[in-house]
């Protein structure tokens, strides 16, 4: 009997993008907020002006609770859905049969 495909669990692919952003705009809010503690220093002034380094000023703790807030959603969907995924997989013909044979030690 040919091996059945396992379904693929749609939140992985979510949870890769998102965490991504994630990090991407923690590490940026973390880097701003580095350059602001050392704003004394001159160099630290010509980031200051930037696009990037405005709107996480003004949006970056939204912004990371949103993310984190769409990682936990996501991460316990995933969770939720692999063990439906895993009951249907447990559900084919081999897997009940393997479960018998098993049993029957």
């Amino acid at each position: 009997m040919p091996a059945q495909k396992k379904r693929r669990n749609p939140f992985y692919a979510l949870l890769v993008p998102v965490g991504l952003l994630f990090s991407i705009t923690a590490c940026a809010y973390g880097y701003m907020a580095f350059v602001e503690v050392n704003s004394l220093r001159s160099e630290a002034d010509r980031f200051a002006g930037s696009s990037l380094f405005r709107l996480l000023n003004q949006h970056g703790t939204t912004a990371l609770l949103i993310e984190l807030a769409v990682l936990a959603v996501l991460t316990v969907a995933a969770i939720a859905t692999e063990e439906w995924r895993t009951d249907s997989d447990a559900a084919s013909p081999s897997a009940k049969q393997d479960k018998v044979d098993n049993d029957g030690r």
